[in-house]
């Protein structure tokens, strides 16, 4: 039975992250392994720069830099959000993340959360049978070949099952195409194909005719929370 999403939950998809496997002394070093591999002095293959909206409000912003590489993709995820009144802050979600995927699967990653106070560091890497997945310096666990909560990568709303890169949460869901809708990016109208992703997580994705993530929106709490483009 599929549990009603929370909003730590919903927010799970602002996350990417990547590898290593055990304690956070090899998580560290694993950070370091992936970040030394991504290739900084390279011109990004693409980056899909969104502004983070609450009822028409900018509360932050969630940016992807791909790198493509002879069949290697790197991925860099920066989500910064805040919501608050003037200079008193209610809440806030942090989060980076580093990525590696070889020949269209994921090999690895690492991210690193802080959700309002709350820190998760969750590693992951390619082991026979699956991936490896330690939070917080615990144990792994191996678990199947299941996407991760990213979403830059449409083969996502294939999934039945995602695994959470906030807390390492296996997440089920389902997901059906709503149709072609034309919608504004960045300041253009272009068609883009709705998803609407339910279940654990409760959100709605656009992809354009590229197959490029172009838009997300959810509601939460009476609020409506959007991805703008930038």
């Amino acid at each position: 039975m599929m549990r009603k999403p929370t909003f730590p939950r919903v927010l799970a998809f602002l996350a990417l992250a990547c590898v290593a496997s055990t304690p956070a002394a090899s998580a560290d070093r694993s950070q370091g392994d992936l970040l030394a591999a991504l290739p900084p002095q390279s011109q990004a293959s693409d980056i899909i720069d969104f502004d983070v909206l609450m009822d028409g409000r900018k509360i932050g912003r969630h940016a992807v830099t791909l790198w493509k590489k002879s069949g290697k993709t790197y991925v860099d995820i920066d989500i910064d959000l805040k919501v608050g009144l003037g200079p008193i802050v209610f809440y806030r979600y942090q989060q980076r993340n580093r990525a590696l995927w070889e020949d269209g699967a994921l090999s690895s990653f690492l991210s690193r959360t802080d959700d309002d106070g709350d820190v998760f560091t969750v590693a992951a890497n390619r082991k026979e049978g699956g991936i490896a997945v330690a939070v917080n310096g615990a144990d792994e666990a191996v678990v199947s070949d299941w996407f991760p909560t990213t979403y830059w990568d449409k083969r996502t709303v294939y999934q039945d099952r995602l695994l959470a890169t906030r807390d390492g949460e296996i997440l089920d869901v389902e997901t059906r195409s709503a149709g072609f809708e034309t919608i504004d990016v960045q300041g253009e109208s272009i068609r883009a194909e709705k998803f609407e992703m339910r279940g654990d997580l409760d959100i709605d994705l656009w992809y354009d005719a590229d197959d490029r993530w172009v838009k997300l929106a959810f509601t939460y709490r009476g609020n409506r929370f959007d991805y703008v483009l930038r």
